[in-house]
């Protein structure tokens, strides 16, 4: 932390923390086609790395097992996942996104981009292109960059 002192003002760290924060609060507040963020994490995850085991979803989205278990099953009584045995173990179980729980992340997303593209309409240009330039600096935050 001492290292951290000396490179930035832990006040501004303190304001970006909560921007962050809130940004993402609002973003998860706009839209949840009445899904919890758990379940929306569980879509997202199926998404991003196809069908995967209860076990392996549970890593993911760092749960225990009993917990994906119940929200995969709340999300395949509302059509959005189906859970299948595996190929390779048939003692274990598969689970994947349906095409309706495809759109409807696909639709979340389209509306949580809306939201935020007329927040940022309200910027002016150069604001605008402040924040795309530090975009690759939060994925780098992130880890995440392309």
């Amino acid at each position: 932390m001492a290292r951290v002192k000396e490179q930035v003002n832990l006040e501004w760290v303190a304001r970006l923390r909560l921007v962050v924060l809130r940004l993402g609060r609002r973003l998860r507040q706009n839209a949840s086609a009445g899904l919890t963020p758990s379940q929306l994490s569980v879509l997202s995850s199926l998404d991003l790395h196809g069908p995967l085991s209860l076990g392996d979803l549970a890593a993911h989205e760092g749960v225990q097992p009993p917990s994906v278990t119940r929200m995969a099953g709340a999300l395949e009584e509302a059509g959005l996942v189906r859970r299948s045995g595996s190929e390779s173990d048939r003692r274990s179980v598969v689970v994947s996104l349906t095409a309706e729980g495809r759109r409807a992340l696909d639709d979340l997303r389209r509306q949580r981009d809306a939201w935020l593209a007329r927040r940022l309409s309200g910027l002016s240009p150069e604001q605008v292109a402040a924040l795309e330039a530090a975009l690759p600096v939060l994925e780098e935050l992130l880890g995440e960059r392309p």
